[in-house]
């Protein structure tokens, strides 16, 4: 298996990246989650969140080529997400970790974390003091 490394930074420079690790799809604390997530999905948007579900064995839930399922493997071992839990890891715009949880997360709890991060501005100051 080739090792697949997701460099937030890279990928999203000015977006939170909201993972949403489960290990089937009818999991129901995964269903419960992406419910709630959905429902709000504007909002989220707004603030420049971006939510990536990674289902385990994602080729054979998905219905797509081998290649995806090598990738959420190896987001799960890049996050340390251990098999068969269901996790939701916000990834925030600085390409911190901002959250870690193996239960749903509220939607306040999002979009709090992402509005108090440092705005880039903010941080420039900060890294010239």
């Amino acid at each position: 298996m080739k090792k697949i490394t997701i460099n937030p930074e890279d990928v999203l420079s000015n977006c939170a990246m909201l993972f949403v690790f489960s290990p089937t799809a009818e999991d129901r604390s995964f269903q419960l989650q992406m419910e709630q997530l959905s429902e709000r999905e504007a909002t989220l948007q707004e603030h420049n969140v971006v939510v990536a579900e990674i289902i385990e064995g994602g080729s054979e839930n998905a219905g797509t080529d081998s290649s995806t399922g090598e990738v959420e493997e190896s987001l799960c071992v890049q996050f340390q997400v251990p098999k068969g839990r269901f996790r939701v890891m916000l990834i925030g715009k600085d390409t911190h970790v901002k959250l870690v949880a193996d239960s749903c997360v509220s939607f306040e709890e999002v979009v709090m974390r992402v509005e108090n991060e440092p705005h880039e501005a903010e941080m420039s100051s900060v890294m010239a003091s």
